[in-house]
């Protein structure tokens, strides 16, 4: 079984079998800890305590705080590779390589491991609350930058290394991305009774109905209203052209709850199942009218974390507004339109 683990010295000898073997074939060395001394214990032991400060925030000098694993092989009791996270940009990160770095031993490439490796570091970042990971690879090491494409790089533009006039390539993949089957065997068991394609003058895109018959744990929002409970039901419209999706919640007596609408930074398809990308900004409509902006909060972080421009910050919150002014005064006419679908797609339960 393949597991990050955190560098610690009872992996000395497969660390030093990796090492090794690395240096003696004479591949590029990467992430960056994997160059720090490890000879003997006791330079290996300095290397441990040099990754624990960096980690720790501790005399980083220009460099951003980072933590290090290892892909640890229990079966065979091997390290395949390393990566190192960064837990923010600067702004040398940000021009260049970005959150993650990565590599994978010499004998052990060409098997997948690094597509495994890079996908067990982005769960790191999402549970550090990085939602968008910046990636960068020369625009030689074609088999790094297609593992970056392949867990859902999107390709952002090329810059040169000024120390070695090398081209980089740098990739953004997002973690923010909700998929329309994302509630398939989670908290609820959900029934999507049918999902249609509609185009009109309002809506051009995929509808998606979810019954959520037996909920183990209710979901409760901040003030205390009940969004996910047994025979709950939701409205997902996937609006491929635009940049707004909108769920409409209705509760147990077919009564609505609020419709959300979430600002995105792509709405869009995979594998025929619909997605939106979040960025951040949310509309929420309640059933009395109230037009209502939120989680500024979370846009302004991820904006000073660097995961966003200052174009994309002040786009988000365009959208927003432009949206809340289509909202003002109209909570019958989103009533009657989420209603027709929702009538339509109880029908077909019956």
């Amino acid at each position: 079984m393949l597991q990050l683990v955190k560098p610690s010295r009872q992996y000395y000898k497969q660390y030093k079998e990796m090492m090794d073997e690395w240096n003696m074939e004479g591949s590029r060395i990467a992430p960056w800890p994997l160059h720090l001394k490890y000879h003997t214990e006791e330079l290996f032991e300095e290397m441990l305590n040099r990754v624990q400060e960096v980690e720790e925030g501790k005399n980083l000098g220009e460099f951003a705080s980072s933590t290090t694993y290892w892909l640890y092989d229990d079966e065979k009791d091997i390290l395949i590779g390393a990566s190192n996270l960064r837990h923010y940009l600067t702004d040398e990160g940000l021009k260049l390589w970005g959150h993650i770095g990565y590599g994978i031993r010499p004998s052990e490439r060409r098997k997948g491991y690094a597509t495994k490796l890079l996908e067990l570091t982005m769960k790191k970042a999402k549970d550090k609350n990085i939602n968008r990971v910046l990636l960068g690879a020369y625009t030689g090491n074609i088999g790094s930058w297609k593992v970056m494409e392949k867990c859902g790089g999107k390709f952002e533009n090329i810059v040169i290394e000024e120390e070695t006039g090398l081209s980089v390539k740098r990739y953004w993949i997002s973690l923010k991305k909700r998929y329309a089957d994302r509630h398939v065997g989670n908290k609820a068991n959900k029934t999507i009774l049918k999902s249609i394609s509609v185009e009109d003058d309002f809506f051009k895109g995929d509808i998606y109905f979810y019954n959520f018959i037996d909920v183990k744990d209710k979901i409760l929002i901040p003030n205390g209203k009940c969004i996910m409970d047994n025979n709950y039901k939701w409205l997902e419209l996937y609006n491929y052209s635009s940049r707004i999706k909108l769920t409409a919640i209705y509760d147990e007596n077919n009564e609505i709850i609020e419709w959300y609408f979430d600002i995105a930074r792509e709405i869009g398809k995979d594998n025929g199942i619909p997605y939106e990308d979040d960025m951040y900004l949310d509309v929420v409509v309640t059933p009395s009218g109230d037009v209502i902006l939120l989680d500024e909060d979370e846009l302004k972080e991820a904006f000073d974390r660097k995961e966003m421009t200052k174009e994309e910050f002040d786009e988000a919150y365009k959208i927003a507004y432009d949206l809340m002014e289509k909202l003002k005064n109209n909570k019958e006419k989103l009533q009657e339109y989420t209603d027709k679908y929702l009538m339509e797609f109880w029908k077909e339960k019956k």
